[in-house]
């Protein structure tokens, strides 16, 4: 488990998938550049604490902040209270580059899958 971790070298993974991203010292989070899509805009913040990456995607409706919290309550709203989804393990900075690489496509396709149901409502 990676345990302690260089926050300059995370941030040189992030930006080699394509993302530019920042790190708040006060909250103790990073965070990529907000997208604006339309009248939305999409955040993505990661947090990384005793090894374990907590995942949180953001949506803004105009200034009115519509969605921002920890990937693994989507699981429980959409699927069951029951379910699940722990917060990745990243035991090395090649794992991290992977969980982010995949947690990037899953947002992305989160970002089209929101828009269509916008687009259609």
């Amino acid at each position: 488990m990676l345990d302690y971790f260089d926050g300059d070298f995370l941030m040189e993974i992030v930006e080699s998938l394509g993302y530019d991203v920042q790190y708040d010292k006060r909250e103790r989070f990073f965070h990529i550049n907000l997208q604006q899509v339309e009248n939305f805009r999409f955040g993505f913040h990661f947090a990384f604490e005793h090894g374990r990456l907590e995942l949180i995607w953001l949506i803004y409706e105009g200034d009115k902040a519509i969605m921002g919290s920890p990937f693994a309550s989507y699981a429980k709203w959409l699927i069951s209270r029951e379910y699940i989804i722990l917060d990745p393990v990243i035991s090395d900075y090649i794992d991290f580059r992977d969980v982010m690489k995949i947690a990037f496509e899953m947002y992305e396709d989160f970002k089209q899958a929101f828009l269509k149901i916008a687009k259609d409502q």
